[in-house]
């Protein structure tokens, strides 16, 4: 079986809750019954759209959003006790949600996935080890995660907990985590938000590839080399 990699996840040194990418995924609760209607942005640009019927009638709890694979014709129907899940399959990202209740008396925004509320959820799972330094734009309150791989010695990889920080008007609680590569994260808001997570210092040492190759390239190479016939 062939197995597909998004190679974004590896090189991707900076993730904006703002702009969307493969690293992260926001949860939010449309809890009124009705329409809405939702629009896809990359910067000012309009990528895409969708309409949402919430309905108490409906079975459905969790509705998956691809932000990068939306059609004109995309609709989706959930209950007003679920969850909706906006995220990034593919590509290098940079969206942003904004939905409105269709109503012809008011158009408000209701989401706007720019500035993350109290109820909304934000998911993010770092791959590349290092140092990263996390911001929240909104108030400029900072804090700090390590990445490091998991140890060699485990035979069969298992992903450790999810590690949740809460954002406040006063900072990140806590505001520095160690995790393990591929660890996810849970942020809560009690303050508007909008998350920046940044690679600050790099650990490409700790995947041990620069060490391989160089241990390779000493080794002495011994070639078998057919023995020549005894003088007679």
């Amino acid at each position: 079986m062939k197995v597909l990699f998004n190679r974004q996840l590896i090189t991707q040194t900076l993730f904006d809750s703002g702009a969307l990418s493969a690293l992260g995924s926001i949860i939010h609760n449309f809890s009124e019954p009705g329409e809405y209607y939702g629009t896809i942005l990359r910067e000012t640009q309009t990528e895409g759209s969708f309409r949402l019927t919430v309905d108490e009638n409906s079975p459905t709890m969790q509705v998956k959003i691809d932000l990068a694979k939306l059609t004109p014709e995309s609709q989706f129907v959930i209950n007003p006790k679920g969850y909706t899940v906006f995220y990034v399959s593919s590509g290098a990202g940079g969206y942003a949600v904004v939905a409105s209740k269709i109503n012809p008396e008011s158009a408000s925004i209701l989401f706007d996935s720019r500035e993350l509320k109290e109820g909304d959820l934000l998911a993010v799972t770092l791959i590349r080890p290092g140092t990263y330094s996390v911001t929240n734009v909104n108030n400029g309150t900072k804090g700090e995660i390590v990445v490091s791989l998991p140890a060699r010695e485990a035979t069969t990889f298992r992903p450790s907990g999810t590690v949740s920080i809460e954002c406040t008007e006063n900072g990140f609680v806590p505001d520095k985590i160690a995790i393990e590569s591929t660890q996810g994260q849970i942020y809560s808001f009690r303050t508007p938000s909008r998350i920046l997570i940044e690679l600050v210092t790099p650990d490409d040492s700790s995947t041990g590839l620069r060490a391989t190759d160089e241990t390779a390239s000493q080794q002495k190479v011994v070639r078998w080399r057919k023995p020549l016939p005894p003088n007679g």
